[in-house]
């Protein structure tokens, strides 16, 4: 059996098509595929990964503004078709999984072409615009928030999103963060690419607030492309301030948080709510149909977390808010509400809708 697998643009699309292939691999066996833009974060992540082979494709995101990209837009995305129809017809899957992403519009499309059953797997509280286009003639819709479209319980489902395997792990230990006695600790994370608003609140932070707080601690993961920048402006880093450009093993830094400020995509939301973490959202406030601050509020309406605007976010605005919820009776409550938010069973509602189709 094959089955291949796309999703990309940001880890938030690319880790559920991950997290879904290892909960496949627990009932059946079969090769993997991973169609993801040529040089994109998706064939960086996937490299990591054993036993899966990346299959290349030509691609191109929705010009959000008037631009030259309307030019090159269709041309880009017609030959990603033509470069996906060309993989998939040489792998020959049995099942296509895709999770987002204007990568995922050519690998539906071709798989459409060849008649190859496919499942989508929509993170957001909103469908975004490929997955509206595809999702009459897909198998299954499986999806994280019943917002996102009208369920059915026979192809179109709510199941939760899914999460890699060391976020499920009940043992975690870090070599890496040692909490010092009545440390509080803040974990800030602006996702994958990083988040210029988020990072300059942090640069305020580290140098007007920290300093007065030796029993807090600041780790700040600040997206390659801005880590030069935000340690060129802080300039002597504070000892309660730690900076690092990306970290692959998030959940150990997940563990010894006690409070994350972070963007509102579902997965690091599904990864928050596994750790039973409080948390401080900041929706990106370009994302498609609003969908981050969409996120953001079905929990803030929990009671799970608080929500903090962009265009309110300044290092003063964080700190007053991080200096409000630092109750350890707010936060346990918030943390409660956190871990409800999503189901228990995510990765046996997933295995449970695909294994329908793979059985056949």
């Amino acid at each position: 059996m094959r089955i291949v697998f796309s999703g990309g643009g940001t880890g938030g699309h690319i880790y559920p098509a991950l997290a879904i292939r290892e909960i496949l691999a627990r009932r059946f066996t079969f090769s993997s595929g991973y169609v993801g833009v040529s040089g994109g974060m998706e064939e960086k992540i996937v490299s990591r990964e054993a036993d899966i082979a990346f299959m290349g494709v030509r691609a191109q995101g929705m010009p959000r503004t008037v631009s030259k990209d309307w030019l090159t837009f269709p041309f880009r995305n017609a030959a990603g078709i033509y470069d996906a129809f060309r993989h998939l017809k040489q792998f020959k899957p049995d099942l296509a999984v895709t999770t987002g992403g204007f990568v995922a519009f050519p690998v539906l499309a071709a798989a459409r072409i060849l008649g190859i059953p496919a499942v989508i797997h929509e993170q957001n509280a909103a469908m975004g615009v490929t997955n509206r286009i595809f999702a009459g003639s897909a198998a299954k819709v499986l999806l994280t928030y019943a917002s996102a479209a009208q369920e059915d319980g026979k192809k179109t489902v709510l199941t939760g999103n899914p999460v890699r395997s060391a976020f499920l792990s009940k043992n975690v230990t870090s070599s890496r963060f040692n909490r010092k006695p009545g440390e509080f600790i803040i974990l800030a994370v602006g996702g994958s690419r990083g988040a210029l608003s988020l990072n300059r609140a942090c640069i305020d932070l580290a140098k007007n607030w920290l300093p007065g707080k030796s029993s807090v601690r600041l780790i700040h993961i600040s997206g390659e492309r801005d880590h030069d920048m935000v340690k060129s402006a802080i300039g002597q880093l504070p000892e309660n301030y730690t900076l690092l450009p990306y970290l692959h093993e998030m959940r150990e830094a997940f563990e010894v948080a006690d409070l994350l400020v972070s963007r509102a995509g579902a997965t690091i939301l599904a990864e928050i709510a596994v750790c039973c973490k409080p948390a401080i959202l900041v929706p990106f406030p370009f994302a498609t149909d609003n969908h981050q601050e969409k996120n953001a509020r079905v929990l803030e309406n929990l009671g799970a977390a608080r929500l903090l605007l962009d265009r309110d976010l300044n290092g003063e605005s964080l700190a007053r808010m991080v200096e409000e919820l630092k109750q350890p009776e707010k936060l346990a409550t918030m943390a409660a509400a956190m871990a409800k938010s999503r189901p228990d069973d995510v990765e046996e509602r997933i295995l449970a809708q695909i294994s329908q189709l793979l059985k056949n």
